[in-house]
């Protein structure tokens, strides 16, 4: 589930797994801290591999997320790209990663 259109750029971060419910609140909490947000629970699409080089940060909501997912994002990001991974999908744990690397 994708909750932004736009490509994604060097202030954007996208969350992989978490509750699909929850993503307003976590768009929400990135926008507070001047972050736009992708959100992908299930799969990545397509055409993400040609802008996944612009991507800001990677959150990882480790108890919510499929090994295959994960292992699609490991393969499609750049080296440089700065990942984190948080034990559970809550907007507090989304807060603090991107608080942390911003």
């Amino acid at each position: 589930m994708s909750t932004n259109n736009n490509t994604p750029s060097e202030n954007t971060v996208i969350v992989v797994g978490g509750h699909g419910g929850m993503s307003s609140r976590y768009r929400d909490v990135a926008k507070k801290l001047g972050w736009s947000m992708e959100h992908y629970e299930q799969r990545l699409p397509a055409g993400l591999r040609r802008s996944i080089g612009k991507i800001g940060l990677v959150v990882v909501m480790v108890s919510m997320v499929s090994h295959t997912l994960r292992d699609q994002v490991k393969s499609l990001i750049p080296e440089d790209t700065r990942v984190v991974y948080v034990r559970t999908p809550s907007v507090s744990a989304l807060r603090s990663a991107i608080e942390a690397n911003s």
